[in-house]
């Protein structure tokens, strides 16, 4: 994907509405596609039910991961929401993502809710340093 992340509209409009719906818990979920650009979304359960951190449900990880799968399609990133916050990572964020970092390349879509209108940046997350891409809709 190199140094920008490439999204479809209504991947993007499914992102944000799901992050809307859980709040004023972090949403979370998987971004999948073909190629270079996010397609689809899949959003998962946060096990945590947290508004400071998310926990991606395993079960729905499985599920997701099938799919995705049988589609034809690859896991390109994951999203997940600050209610509160900037969207830039967390310590934490920085943290899973160094652990995780292999399944997926490192690339995450960070949407915020701590204003009116829901912001989104996306980051390259890997050896525990922070890299912004441009988020692109096509």
């Amino acid at each position: 994907m190199g140094d920008r992340v490439k999204i479809a509209p209504r991947a993007m409009e499914e992102m944000v509405a799901h992050c809307r719906k859980e709040y004023p818990n972090e949403a979370c979920g998987y971004l999948a596609g073909r190629g270079e650009e996010v397609a689809q979304t899949y959003p998962i359960r946060n096990g945590a039910a947290s508004p400071t951190w998310y926990e991606m449900d395993p079960a729905e990880q499985l599920k997701a991961q099938r799919e995705i799968r049988q589609k034809g399609m690859e896991h390109l990133g994951v999203y997940h929401s600050h209610v509160a916050t900037e969207a830039y990572p967390s310590r934490r964020d920085i943290e899973r993502a160094t652990a995780v970092q292999d399944f997926f390349d490192g690339r995450y879509v960070l949407v915020t809710l701590k204003d009116a209108s829901p912001g989104a940046r996306a980051f390259t997350i890997r050896d525990g340093h922070v890299a912004e891409e441009e988020l692109v809709e096509t």
